[in-house]
């Protein structure tokens, strides 16, 4: 087997064209008649699309895995058309584009286009190279404990269920008051900030102010407080 194309379908062969060329792709067929159909390009990857009335976009559950070779410039690719096109990220609804996330086995986003269809994207962590940065600290204390808070948030995307682990396992009315270094520190509040943003919709002022202390403290000369800064700002930044 050289090449896999997948075959998806759409409620409107037109929007689900407009989309895909904001993403940066290649419009390569578009047939009207009898049935509409579109085939699409983007480098060595081919989307075929459909039309069909009898799938929903939000009830679409058709998911596809695209593994690429730089999943942080395929990111900037979409986000950038997408933002051209609609004139924000959009994050929630349809379509919709998640931010990067570091998982246990990739670092990876998530596209869900008009039609509903969603394609996981993402570099394997053999690739990269620190792939575990963000998922684990050095305090043996906490380490296990944060290690699942992570995949709750990021793998499993169950922020109701990590905001109550990490009112369980770690203090909830002081973060910084956790017996760690301060690299461990940061980590943990930068998951902590994540939750309560996809929790409330709303940055936690408290968590905010305490990583911008340890900001100003450490810079951002060190390439780990660089990688925190870098990803605090993804945490904040996106809309």
């Amino acid at each position: 087997m050289i090449n896999i194309k997948p075959i998806l379908p759409c409620p409107s062969i037109k929007e689900q064209v407009s989309l895909y060329e904001s993403l940066g792709f290649e419009t390569v067929q578009i047939y009207t008649r009898p049935h509409p159909y579109a085939v699409v390009r983007y480098g060595s990857l081919e989307l075929h699309f459909y039309v069909t009335k009898r799938i929903l976009p939000h009830e679409n559950p058709q998911m596809c895995y695209i593994e690429v070779d730089d999943v942080n410039r395929v990111y900037e690719d979409f986000t950038a058309g997408l933002k051209q096109r609609l004139g924000k990220i959009p994050r929630s609804g349809i379509p919709r584009i998640s931010k990067l996330k570091n998982l246990a086995e990739d670092r990876r986003f998530m596209l869900t286009d008009v039609g509903g269809n969603t394609f996981y994207i993402g570099t394997p962590n053999a690739d990269l190279s620190d792939p575990v940065f963000f998922r684990t600290i050095e305090s043996g204390d906490y380490a296990q404990d944060f290690e699942i808070l992570y995949d709750l948030l990021y793998s499993k995307e169950d922020s109701k269920s990590a905001f109550h682990m990490l009112e369980k396992f770690f203090p909830a009315d002081d973060l910084s008051s956790i017996n760690v270094e301060d690299l461990d520190l940061a980590k943990i509040l930068l998951v902590a900030l994540d939750i309560h943003l996809q929790r409330d919709k709303v940055v936690n002022p408290s968590i905010n102010d305490t990583i911008q202390k340890l900001l100003i403290v450490y810079g951002s000369e060190n390439p780990d407080w660089n990688k925190i800064s870098q990803q605090y700002n993804e945490i904040i930044g996106g809309e």
